[in-house]
């Protein structure tokens, strides 16, 4: 356990400006996308306050992105904290869950379905047409999605064997990538009983799986989250090859289990120069925040507590701190760290949980 003294936060915190959104209310159904100002102490409230979920800053740190209730279904809509606007995505599909933001912050990503079918869909929003594609070709079963910044993790995939029909899938992939930009994505395959997931490199019109490329013979189940570094060299995923819950990273050099632990690892988070992965594990008998370096496995506590948990890490714009979640003070409230897990500080003291933290990036324009 790491002891610490916990710090009410001031409104400067050793050179961190910006902005942190979260999610917070009385229950479920309440539930608001809120903004915590670490320039002022501040915090507003700008999202709609029904069943509010999964904010995600753009790249450029000037909207939020979130999932929230919608008259028939969920929808996604935009805040733009700096001014007074509120955008509804115009949806095909009553369900849409969980948005992405493409690296250029110009669309987002998300899956969708209607009420026929459990199964969904890659939808990709555009901005700039103001409407929705649809991804993947006939693929469905998608249970989440994110963007590719880049080209470079293609050169990963090169099948071992000379199968003709895998060399042609590959060479298509690659053509439209080039042409229309690249997703990751963790899919159904199979048919019941014999299903399992995969991960899926994905266009406007295909979706291939990279295990089988990679692996002809072998099924991972790989689980929920799948989240590519900031410059396309490596994906990490979550899976339960080796028959619990552990952290992958499929790069250049192969697939790597960089947590390898007995106990569960889960909700792998990039640091910003790609070298760390946050992420939640039960290793110290409760949840809490660790570090891995993953290019050696080197797996760091940040913040583990003996009579309480930790869980929804994200780094700041410099890697020098993180934002997490506990109820180490009773309700689940937000905490910042240091990575090393120095300087432990409470940033909210709300009445309802705070939860779902996401740190706003630097932005582009503010840097020129």
């Amino acid at each position: 356990m790491l002891l610490s003294i916990i710090l009410p936060v001031s409104c400067i915190l050793f050179g961190q400006s910006g902005s942190i959104a979260y999610i917070t209310g009385p229950s479920q159904a309440s539930y608001q996308l809120t903004v915590f100002s670490l320039d002022t102490g501040e915090t507003t409230a700008p999202g709609r306050g029904d069943c509010d979920a999964y904010p995600q800053w753009s790249p450029d740190g000037r909207s939020i992105a979130y999932q929230t209730k919608q008259p028939e279904g969920t929808g996604i809509r935009i805040i733009r904290p700096e001014e007074p606007a509120d955008q509804a995505v115009a949806h095909h599909f009553s369900w849409n869950y969980r948005p992405r933001w493409s690296p250029d912050s110009a669309s987002l990503v998300y899956t969708s379905r209607d009420d026929t079918s459990p199964l969904s869909c890659i939808t990709v929003y555009s901005f700039e047409r103001g409407e929705e594609t649809f991804w993947g070709g006939e693929q469905r079963g998608i249970l989440s999605v994110a963007w590719l910044p880049g080209m470079e993790l293609m050169k990963a995939l090169d099948p071992e064997s000379e199968d003709e029909h895998a060399s042609i899938a590959l060479l298509d992939l690659r053509k439209e990538a080039e042409a229309h930009g690249l997703l990751v994505s963790v899919g159904l395959i199979g048919t019941p009983p014999k299903m399992y997931t995969d991960l899926f490199i994905t266009t406007p019109s295909l979706a291939t799986p990279v295990l089988s490329f990679l692996e002809p013979d072998n099924q991972r189940h790989i689980e929920y989250n799948v989240n590519p570094d900031h410059d396309a060299r490596q994906i990490a995923y979550e899976s339960n090859d080796g028959g619990d819950r552990e952290l992958f990273v499929l790069g250049r050099r192969g697939i790597t289990n960089v947590s390898n632990h007995p106990a569960a690892d889960w909700n792998p988070v990039w640091s910003p120069d790609d070298s760390w992965l946050a992420f939640e594990s039960f290793r110290g008998g409760r949840q809490g925040i660790y570090r891995v370096l993953v290019s050696t496995g080197n797996v760091l506590p940040v913040h583990v507590g003996n009579a309480y948990n930790c869980w929804s890490p994200d780094w700041s714009p410099d890697g020098e701190w993180m934002v997490f979640v506990s109820d180490m003070s009773g309700t689940p409230q937000l905490f910042l760290v240091r990575s090393d897990g120095s300087d432990l500080r409470q940033l909210t003291f709300g009445p309802f949980p705070a939860l779902s933290p996401a740190w706003q990036p630097v932005s582009k324009h503010k840097q020129e």
